[in-house]
């Protein structure tokens, strides 16, 4: 009878391990569209999860008081295709028997580390990584870094001579990708080392062999204002030409009152209530899942910049493969990035003004080049293109 039982029991063993391979594996050709700041552990809820899923979310990032309560949103989230990348005490008081517990719930996307840490904190939480991956090495693990945006405040909170030298000590990690916030449009305009920061982090990014995760605001606050598609378009396909392989929204619930910041306006309010942004990010994320199985699992082989180039960037001086000319007339310029995949190449350009529309006049060399619309179908190229503020422009050049 005790060996029918033992049987019994390592079949079902078996049946979740395998179920869990299935639906790691099932989400393995998706991008990652991630909400920071997702579902509170207090409003955990399957409805929540429900609503959170329709907004085009397929990750909620949180940081939770134990694992009960993470598992707890884990079995809530996975009815309707979200995981959830979190934090709990255990994963350092136990880690052990934590990752036992975490690495068997089908809702579990990963371990959320730190956010913004220094080159003291990374090395120090690595150490907790090994104990984790010890026995759980078939989750992420979640380091978020500091950006480029003020070299003279982040560089001693990083406790870094130089940016590059912080993103060493975070590729270094059993960390699988390079996750950083940068959240560029201000009240005052585009801040100007937000490109620099994309530069050294895809740099990285490819020394490393990592993929690195960019971010988009979608909560107003303080001198942040209220996103408008064309500023999330600008976000989010800047950071696709650099090569991001996860988009992340800063955030998706409203986090409760902070005089200092003001949040207000996330997606969803304190009270999970949908505000006038929920179906903004909802429209984004639609066109977003479309046009990222262009971009996941690519490789972006050059990005240069046309028109006004931005701190850090390098001047397109030859047209990309198959074409004679590209030429762009607006006052922000474009990135203009070079993109394979599946053995075929194409060129992303995107209008940097997140204001103003932008023209793209092209003469090709050959019959090759096609326009891509965001469906990833081919249609004949035109000799010329309007670009909407922060939109891009795909084409496929062989």
């Amino acid at each position: 009878m005790m060996l029918k039982s033992m049987i019994i029991n390592r079949l079902r063993l078996l049946l979740v391990v395998m179920a869990y391979t299935l639906a790691v594996h099932a989400g393995n050709d998706e991008m990652p569209i991630i909400g920071y700041w997702g579902v509170p552990e207090n409003n955990t809820s399957e409805e929540n999860f429900r609503v959170m899923s329709e907004c085009g979310f397929t990750v909620s990032l949180f940081p939770y008081s134990s694992t009960k309560q993470l598992v707890r949103a884990c079995r809530a989230a996975v009815k309707y295709g979200v995981r959830v990348l979190g934090q709990c005490p255990e994963m350092t008081k136990a880690p052990a028997v934590t990752a036992l517990t975490l690495k068997r719930e089908l809702g579990f996307f990963g371990y959320f580390i730190q956010d913004e840490p220094s080159v003291v904190e990374i090395r120090s939480r690595q150490k907790e990584i090994e104990r984790l991956k010890e026995v759980d090495n078939t989750h992420c693990f979640y380091i978020n870094l500091l950006p480029y945006s003020d070299p003279k405040q982040i560089l001693p909170a990083a406790k870094a001579r130089t940016y590059p030298e912080y993103l060493r000590a975070a590729s270094a990690t059993s960390c699988q990708q390079l996750s950083f916030d940068f959240y560029p449009i201000q009240t005052s305009g585009l801040r100007e080392t937000w490109y620099h920061t994309l530069e050294m982090v895809r740099q990285e990014s490819l020394t490393s062999g990592k993929p690195f995760w960019g971010f988009v605001l979608s909560v107003p606050h303080a001198k942040y204002p209220q996103p408008t598609m064309a500023s999330l378009r600008l976000q989010i396909y800047s950071n696709l030409a650099y090569g991001a392989q996860a988009i992340q929204y800063f955030t998706y619930w409203t986090p409760g009152k902070n005089p200092q910041f003001d949040f207000h306006d996330a997606p969803v309010d304190v009270n999970g209530k949908k505000t006038r942004t929920y179906a903004l990010v909802q429209q984004m994320n639609q066109e977003l899942k479309s046009v990222a199985r262009l971009f996941y699992g690519g490789h972006i082989r050059a990005v240069h910049h046309l028109g006004v180039v931005s701190q850090g960037a390098s001047r397109l001086t030859v047209a990309p493969v198959n074409l004679k000319q590209l030429k762009v007339t607006g006052k922000a310029g474009a990135v203009v990035s070079e993109l394979e995949k599946d053995g075929h190449l194409y060129a992303v350009i995107v209008n940097k003004d997140y204001k103003k529309n932008m023209r793209v006049d092209l003469q090709t060399l050959n019959n090759l080049p096609r326009y891509v619309n965001k469906s990833l179908q081919e249609e004949p190229i035109k000799s010329s293109y309007t670009v909407l503020p922060g939109d891009l422009l795909l084409l496929k050049l062989r």
